[in-house]
């Protein structure tokens, strides 16, 4: 049968190695070194390996349960251990088509308990999400924890990383707060690739967004929730009732997840990303303090010109604000812009974020119209018709780029045939 061992956790101060085996077919799906880890910036090396192993089995799990394999692990937490079958549960409502099975061999089940000392910590991006999950438990003075999880083996430089951390900083010092900062490779050390190739049909979903990013940035606050006896870990949803899809990060999911005397509770569930928008800007235009809505997550700044840029600038004015003063570095003549940029990126908007996120931008739009002052952008955006402009740009799109690649191909064709008769 399919296994993933855990043979070894290497400790040495504030980092945390994982070295783990394969038995079977498995190996296709994780890099050959067989190796994960965490980097915190507290000392880890006085916490139990019980509650260490916790991230481990979090991110590797959902591939035994859906490839019905083994793990096998020395010792874990008893809290967690339990919650594992809720969560598969959950997994399996979630996706019907797959039959998620699996089994685990736990070596030692250790009942680690705890008198809570705070009340919480927050997973933080400075993303919307997470400035609305901020601003709704301020008042529970919660650690901020951020993360970033697209290292190899090793640490590497990262302008973005260094970006966020800075950000996050910033925050921390404007609000009387502390960060937590949290460096992995839990990202690539698994081929998701190889997972999408056999199991995305089956699945409708990819590896990463539906079954493996919100146990794997959860389960990495762990340890240090553990540590600093935090009594509940708060994840900012992303997605809203109003449609419902499939994603790791769910609250019949993360709100299962329990470790030792911990919980997690996954919030603002019931806020669709518009009336988060209002929360954030109702908020900060109260308190007259700055904010940054981080929202590319993978640039060193917003580029203001993606999807989710311009979704978030929109749903910014669509509430009567200025995006300039919410970190969206545009130029004043905002209907131009937009109208551009709308254009060029509307051929790549997906049916389920036009309805997501899109509509209810308009819809919010037309309600705020008299607190909305550039006019010419009001009524351009109310008559857009996406699905329209999205076939007419496609359209085009296709047409630009059929004569280029029909060149390409004719010229490596006789490039053959040439070759072929020297």
């Amino acid at each position: 049968m399919n296994s993933i061992i855990l043979d070894k956790i290497v400790v040495r101060n504030n980092r945390v190695d994982y070295y783990f085996s394969i038995k079977g077919d498995l190996q296709k799906y994780f890099k050959t070194s067989n190796h994960m880890f965490l980097e915190y910036n507290y000392d880890v090396s006085d916490i139990s390996l019980s509650i260490l192993a916790i991230p481990f089995v979090a991110n590797v799990v959902p591939l035994v349960w859906i490839t019905n394999s083994t793990i096998v692990i020395n010792e874990l937490d008893k809290s967690f251990y339990i919650c594992l079958n809720n969560i598969k549960n959950a997994y399996q409502n979630m996706f019907p088509g797959v039959k998620f099975k699996g089994s685990m061999v736990v070596g030692e089940i250790i009942d680690n308990v705890y008198i809570p000392e705070l009340e919480a910590a927050s997973l933080f991006s400075g993303g919307l999400d997470a400035l609305t999950t901020f601003i709704r438990i301020k008042d529970k003075h919660p650690l901020l924890v951020t993360e970033y999880g697209w290292h190899e083996n090793e640490i590497e430089g990262s302008k973005v990383w260094e970006a966020d951390k800075e950000n996050a900083v910033n925050f921390v010092k404007d609000n009387g707060l502390e960060n937590i900062f949290i460096q992995s490779n839990y990202g690539t050390f698994i081929i998701a690739g190889n997972i999408d190739h056999d199991f995305r049909e089956k699945l409708n979903d990819t590896w990463w967004h539906g079954l493996h990013h919100g146990l794997a940035i959860i389960s990495a606050a762990i340890p240090i929730a553990f540590k600093l006896k935090i009594k509940c870990i708060y994840i900012a949803s992303s997605n809203s009732p109003l449609y419902q899809v499939t994603c790791a990060s769910d609250p019949t999911v993360d709100n299962e997840i329990k470790y030792a005397s911990g919980t997690v509770f996954h919030d603002g569930y019931e806020l669709t990303r518009q009336e988060k928008i209002k929360v954030v800007v109702d908020h900060y235009s109260a308190s007259k303090e700055p904010v940054n809505i981080r929202v590319c997550f993978k640039n060193e700044e917003n580029c203001c010109k993606c999807e989710k840029c311009l979704r978030t600038i929109m749903g910014i004015i669509a509430e009567g604000r200025d995006p300039r003063e919410y970190g969206f570095n545009i130029p004043s003549n905002l209907y131009q812009y937009v109208k551009t940029s709308l254009n060029n990126e509307v051929k790549f908007f997906t049916n389920t974020f036009i309805e997501m996120y899109w509509n209810l931008i308009q819809v919010r739009m037309k309600q705020n119209c008299d607190c909305i002052t550039d006019k010419n952008l009001l009524n351009w955006f109310l008559d857009y018709d996406f699905k329209a402009q999205r076939r007419k740009a496609l359209l085009k799109y296709r047409i630009t780029k059929f004569f280029p690649i029909l060149k390409r191909k004719i010229s490596a064709k006789f490039s053959r045939v040439g070759t072929q008769n020297n």
